[in-house]
């Protein structure tokens, strides 16, 4: 588990990184297509391409950080007070989270294999690489909901048992 740990804290900074690198990039290219639309008078055909190109990177990197640090909206059915039964509930969500990883992992691979045969037009480049960012960020969901799991099982035991550590 300490071993799980570490590769999620490393991935976790890598993909915080690359959040904030897309994200730079699709907020300059953004304001570039509309500088040069609006003041110059001259569309950019590739600026769109490279906007959506970062947004799916955005979108999906965001989105496993934010499986990463509970970050997802919530909706509370239980006073606090009732910490067993709130930590179950929160693994049922986190067993159906991991069913949707899986779903979206499985079809996110298919989408990047059939990206491998079609191009963008403004970039012309493969379409591989709008729709990677979809199984590799249900990867990262998965290892992080691998942490999540185990940590609100042990919850579960040190609040029903006491913590006989």
């Amino acid at each position: 588990m300490e071993l799980l740990r570490k590769f999620n804290k490393k991935l976790d900074a890598i993909l915080r990184w690359l959040l904030s690198g897309a994200f730079a990039v699709m907020i300059l290219v953004v304001f570039l297509q509309v500088l040069n639309r609006n003041v110059i008078g001259v569309s950019l055909v590739w600026t769109l391409d490279v906007a959506q190109l970062m947004f799916s990177w955005c979108i999906f990197i965001g989105a496993a950080l934010a499986v990463r640090w509970d970050e997802h909206y919530t909706l509370t059915l239980t006073p606090k007070s009732w910490n067993v039964v709130n930590s179950l509930i929160t693994i049922i969500s986190y067993i159906g989270s991991m069913i949707v990883v899986a779903v979206m992992g499985i079809n996110g691979w298919q989408f990047t294999g059939m990206g491998l045969t079609q191009t963008s037009t403004g970039l012309e480049i493969s379409m591989l690489w709008f729709f990677l960012p979809i199984p590799l960020g249900a990867a990262a969901m998965a290892c992080f909901l691998a942490e999540l799991i185990p940590d609100e099982l042990k919850l579960i035991r040190d609040l029903h048992w006491g913590n006989r550590s």
